[in-house]
């Protein structure tokens, strides 16, 4: 008799915690798909440029609407006018990305007289944009820097800054939309 009755009460609580289950997952279902669809627009570099700790953190704090959908650096001009229009709001407050001829890029640099090469910029770095070996000076390829600075939070000689790259015809934008202008009369 009591082995019956701890198995309908064993098989109770499970028809129970598949039925919580699936109303818990009901209820965050559209929030987490809205996510998502946010997380496949966004590089998933997690380099925090954007002022959250990664891309997941980003996104949830767009799906909610906490913050710019234009904060996302690596992700450029065209990514933020996606999810623009898919959170259904104007190019978010910041900077507007249509009166950037030349994007000001910022990337690493270090400093080769200070560096002694102990590598943790190296194994920092989220895009593998620092080249080196140990005990030998390191460089930053900055074609493929990203300039999210956490190279310069690991550095403990302090040799590597962050700098502006002039402006030049290998990081114009290309993609300028031609504005029509109107006369007075129209």
């Amino acid at each position: 008799m009591e082995h019956e009755f701890i198995c309908y009460l064993a098989l109770t609580l499970f028809v129970c915690g598949i039925v919580l289950s699936f109303l818990s997952g009901l209820g965050s279902n559209n929030e987490n798909s809205k996510t998502k669809r946010i997380l496949t627009l966004l590089p998933g570099i997690n380099c925090g440029q954007c002022g959250y700790p990664g891309c997941n953190a980003y996104a949830d704090a767009l799906s909610k609407g906490e913050c710019a959908c234009n904060l996302c650096k690596p992700a450029g001009a065209d990514v933020a006018k996606q999810l623009a229009s898919m959170l259904g709001s104007k190019l978010c407050a910041g900077e507007d990305y249509e009166s950037e001829l030349f994007s000001p890029r910022t990337v690493a640099y270090i400093h080769d007289n200070k560096c002694n090469g102990c590598g943790k910029c190296k194994r920092k770095c989220p895009v593998d944009a620092i080249t080196g070996i140990l005990k030998q000076p390191h460089v930053v390829d900055t074609e493929e820097c990203i300039g999210c600075d956490e190279c310069v939070k690991a550095c403990p000689e302090e040799c590597i800054e962050m700098i502006r790259l002039e402006h030049n015809l290998s990081h114009f934008d290309w993609n300028i939309h031609a504005v029509q202008i109107k006369n007075g009369n129209n």
